[in-house]
């Protein structure tokens, strides 16, 4: 709401900035998608939405567990407890990236969001700056 108040008060040249800016900067959905698709397991579309935290958390519990039973299956070493231990980092990961799926949309949704409300941020600063300089 306060985004498109904001809006409306805009000069076309500010509304043309606007949206250069936000073609520039706002993540596409079907991106996002296409990540998601592709890399989920290892957090590729929590690392798109800026989501370095759980995307990171993400890569290193599908990441470690899968070197370590690859490790296992070529060396010919099995320890029980690490082998289960990695299986169910493992089946988490794919679950957790499952569940992720149903608030990508929205998670993209908000960043754009918040990349529009920094550019009219950077807007009403220009202003703000321009009106200083006449004075």
């Amino acid at each position: 709401m306060h985004t498109q108040l904001v809006k409306s008060e805009l000069t076309l040249e500010e509304l043309a900035y606007l949206e250069s800016e936000m073609l520039k900067k706002s993540k596409s959905k079907e991106a996002a998608w296409g990540l998601w698709a592709g890399l989920s397991f290892f957090g590729g579309h929590r690392f798109f939405t800026e989501d370095y935290k759980y995307a990171s958390a993400m890569l290193t519990t599908t990441f470690i567990p899968f070197i370590v039973l690859i490790y296992m299956i070529f060396n010919s070493y099995y320890n029980e407890p690490l082998f289960y231990i990695s299986l169910f980092l493992l089946i988490g990961s794919v679950i957790w990236s499952w569940i992720d799926a149903f608030f990508l949309n929205k998670r993209v949704i908000q960043l754009n969001d918040g990349i529009e409300q920094n550019i009219l941020d950077q807007i009403q600063l220009n202003r703000t700056r321009s009106i200083r300089q006449k004075l």
